[in-house]
């Protein structure tokens, strides 16, 4: 697991909007990989967990101090399929 990220302030914001789409799409790469190698319920119960530790500050505790991109966040890890 990643523990920390490089320091972004000299990214401009269209490479960070870039680059969240990125990882976004890699985590639905890990859904649909975890789905078809682990079987639907992995893959359920994978982002069942990372949900729990998204909402409890485990990923990242600043994700809790500004409601609005907490929102975003867990809204798009939710809106994730399974299969």
């Amino acid at each position: 697991m990643a523990e920390a990220i490089e320091d972004v302030t000299d990214t401009n914001m269209e490479q960070i909007k870039i680059a969240l789409n990125a990882l976004y799409l890699c985590i639905g790469y890990s859904m649909r990989h975890i789905s078809s190698h682990e079987g639907v319920e992995a893959a359920a119960k994978f982002k069942e967990e990372m949900l729990k530790a998204l909402k409890n500050g485990d990923i990242d505790m600043a994700l809790l101090e500004e409601r609005k991109t907490f929102e975003l966040i867990v809204s798009k890890i939710e809106s994730l399929p399974t299969v």
